[in-house]
């Protein structure tokens, strides 16, 4: 009965161990998610000032890579007076799935996103972004 008790416990620990794993890994989101809103706005989505200056946000994508790496790139016009000018940003790192959340670690710290259904939902200051992946 001891040695039955003590496979059974172990047995239990390492079904733990594997579920513990399977919730820190990239499994199920893996691909390209495009952008499609911000803060529940489409596309172009035309931010607030910053001086004289305004932002507006055309476009943009994501890539959750099953090495555990990624890529955002973000697509933009800013606005200063008349003039525009088309500009992007890019940033990767890596990045792990926990449960529906989605954890990147980038070179000036943690970032979370919520993984709901197809799309990613990530805030980045201040502004909520919509990745999700195209229809097949």
């Amino acid at each position: 009965m001891i040695g039955y008790r003590l496979a059974s416990l172990g047995g239990t620990c390492a079904l733990l161990l594997l579920v513990g794993a399977g919730c820190r890994s990239a499994s199920g989101v893996t691909g390209s998610y495009d952008l499609r809103a911000v803060n529940q706005q489409p596309l172009p989505f035309k931010g607030g000032p910053v001086g004289a200056t305004w932002i507006e946000v055309t476009g943009g994508s994501l890539a959750l890579h099953p090495d555990g790496t990624y890529e955002r790139r973000l697509l933009f016009n800013s606005h200063t007076g008349n003039a525009a000018h088309a500009d992007s940003t890019i940033q990767s790192g890596t990045y792990e799935r926990r449960m529906s959340t989605i954890v990147m670690h980038t070179p000036g710290g943690n970032e979370t996103a919520d993984l709901v259904g197809p799309a990613i939902v990530m805030p980045i200051r201040g502004w909520r972004y919509l990745f999700r992946k195209p229809a097949p």
